[in-house]
């Protein structure tokens, strides 16, 4: 019986020797665990584009116009002006938007058969377009003028002027009625203002 107790213990402790001792390790701080996302290898999409809006882009032009109508001159009765003009402009959106730009040219009047004049405009204009609308309002001198009344010519520089143009765009051709005022201060003859009324025709470019 005393053997067999003996056996006994000898196992237990030849077991107990075979066997690990197991220590409860915790995990070291600061270290976190990688993270694994299962994916099929495709690349994300892109992320969604909206479409930006339109903005609106100058445009330049030229225009050469003729004009004709009613000239109403101080001291002088009722006569006629004609008028050949030609300038540049920007409009803010093709036929349509703010518009402004220069003209120039050459005009004449003529009264009573011997009264006459000639001067040579520049305008500075601002407006605006809708479609087939059209309407400037400018401003500016004439560079130099020449008047002959009562057989007395007296000549002017940088006399200042108005000018207003109401009509329709078609796309190339611009039908417009016309309004200038302007007073021409001179050398060797009276001062003297004047009113011009009538209509335009104009070929643009834009």
């Amino acid at each position: 019986m005393r053997s067999r107790l003996t056996a006994f213990g000898l196992l237990v402790a030849s077991n107990a020797a075979a066997t690990p001792p197991v220590i409860d390790r915790e995990p070291e701080l600061g270290r976190a665990a990688p993270l694994v996302i299962a994916t099929d290898g495709q690349p994300p999409p892109p992320p969604p584009s909206w479409p930006r809006p339109e903005r609106r882009r100058w445009h330049q032009g030229v225009a050469l116009g003729v004009g004709f109508g009613a000239a109403f001159v101080e001291g002088v009765e009722q006569g006629y002006w004609a008028r050949i003009d030609a300038g540049a402009y920007d409009i803010q959106h093709r036929r349509r938007g703010f518009i402004g730009g220069m003209l120039t040219g050459l005009e004449g009047w003529r009264a009573n058969g011997e009264a006459w004049g000639a001067s040579l405009p520049l305008i500075l204009f601002l407006g605006i377009q809708s479609d087939a609308f059209f309407s400037t309002l400018g401003g500016g001198f004439d560079v130099v003028l020449v008047d002959r009344v009562d057989q007395t010519t007296g000549y002017g520089f940088f006399a200042p002027e108005a000018d207003l143009k109401l009509g329709f765009d078609l796309e190339g051709v611009r039908f417009l009625a016309n309004a200038r005022a302007g007073y021409h201060w001179q050398l060797g003859a009276d001062d003297r203002g004047s009113l011009r009324f009538g209509g335009e025709i104009q070929l643009t470019t834009d």
